[in-house]
């Protein structure tokens, strides 16, 4: 793939990094959202986009990036997830916690796939 192309894909498409997966995989697993689980370990198996060949970091796994192919009903579901976390991570009063900003990233980079919007 070239450079220009992976990087288009990477920016513009229905695309996750690694770390973003795994953390869902652990959230969706605590949950007891076995499917969806499922179709993460699926997408982690079959949907990794290929880097160029002259990437620095080639051989690194938490630099790849997986094509999302979901329904809007799964990313949905894994939308609300997060925000369900985001919301029971506040402090006493309501106020933002580091757990409740994280799980609002998370939330965030589902949220905005391009599909999903």
């Amino acid at each position: 793939m070239r450079t220009e192309e992976y990087n288009r894909i990477t920016k513009e498409g229905n695309v996750l990094d690694f770390g973003t997966l795994k953390e869902t995989k652990k959230q969706l697993g605590i949950n007891k959202l076995t499917e969806l689980e499922s179709e993460i370990d699926r997408i982690l198996t079959e949907n990794k986009i290929l880097k160029p060949e002259l990437h620095n970091k080639s051989n690194e796994i938490e630099t790849d990036f997986y094509l999302i192919d979901l329904n809007t009903d799964q990313i949905e579901q894994i939308v609300f997830m997060f925000g369900d976390l985001e919301v029971g991570s506040l402090g006493l009063n309501y106020e933002t916690t580091y757990s409740a900003s994280f799980f609002a990233k998370m939330l965030d980079k589902w949220n905005n796939l391009p599909d999903y919007r």
